[in-house]
């Protein structure tokens, strides 16, 4: 998997119907947009949660002259990201760390600034995550989130309880998302909806996996490669899923 678009996995952002951008390209987007949301100032130190193999969190500091410290619970993503940060000559400026966003150990007001790209969904409690982040954010500093979420969907007759999976039990209704917002001492500036803008994704991400499809079974065999494509084929087909990039800040 680290191996597709150079292990960045998370979704892409297109701007309109008319932009072709490749899904790597689209990739990069998202993570420009989390940048421009943030506009870290020079010399800021940034707290990433859920860092995964920390590509967004170098494309950051490529962008901006900033510290980045990145955290994950996985201890196999923090030893990747480390060694990509070395080998990209960042790591005066990236470090990762095994940590749980739960109950971080950072003191008070000690970021200027934090983020989470597609990491949240995996929180079993985002006020918890967020009162954490409120804490070691400094006032005034922002918090960036994009996340997916349940929507109502436009068909109401359509009877997508059966369909929600373990897979997705931790989202968020998309109409709640500002309340988990402000219960974890937050203010949330803006939510932006854009399910329509990352949608060509889950299409995009099935035919990289068919690229490299004897590669996959080798690994999951055929029945869970089929498995694989055959879920993230169903995801795209699925009206009660969205996407949105939001952005909060502490006060």
């Amino acid at each position: 998997m680290t191996e597709l678009w150079n292990g960045n996995l998370h979704y892409g952002l297109w701007r309109d119907e008319n932009d072709t951008s490749s899904f790597a390209e689209a990739a990069e987007e998202m993570t420009n947009e989390m940048i421009r949301r943030l506009a870290p100032a020079p010399g800021a130190r940034i707290l990433d949660v859920g860092c995964g193999n920390g590509a967004p969190a170098q494309q950051l500091a490529r962008a901006c002259p900033v510290e980045v410290v990145g955290i994950s619970v996985s201890e196999r993503q923090v030893a990747r990201a480390n060694e990509r940060a070395r080998a990209a000559g960042l790591a005066d400026r990236l470090s990762f760390e095994q940590i749980d966003a739960m109950n971080l150990p950072y003191p008070a007001a000690s970021f200027d600034g934090a983020w989470a790209l597609e990491s949240m969904l995996h929180m079993p409690d985002k006020v918890q995550v967020l009162s954490e982040v409120a804490r070691v954010v400094k006032p005034g500093g922002h918090m960036i989130i994009a996340d997916m979420v349940y929507k109502t969907p436009e068909d109401r007759t359509v009877d997508v309880s059966s369909r929600f999976s373990t897979i997705y039990a931790s989202l968020t209704p998309l109409e709640e998302y500002e309340g988990v917002i402000e219960r974890a001492g937050l203010v949330c500036l803006n939510i932006r909806d854009v399910t329509k803008e990352t949608f060509p994704t889950n299409e995009a991400f099935a035919a990289g996996l068919r690229s490299r499809a004897e590669q996959f079974i080798e690994i999951l065999g055929t029945e869970g490669y089929e498995l694989l494509i055959g879920n993230q084929e169903k995801i795209a087909r699925m009206p009660e899923l969205g996407y949105v990039l939001i952005t909060a800040q502490r006060l």
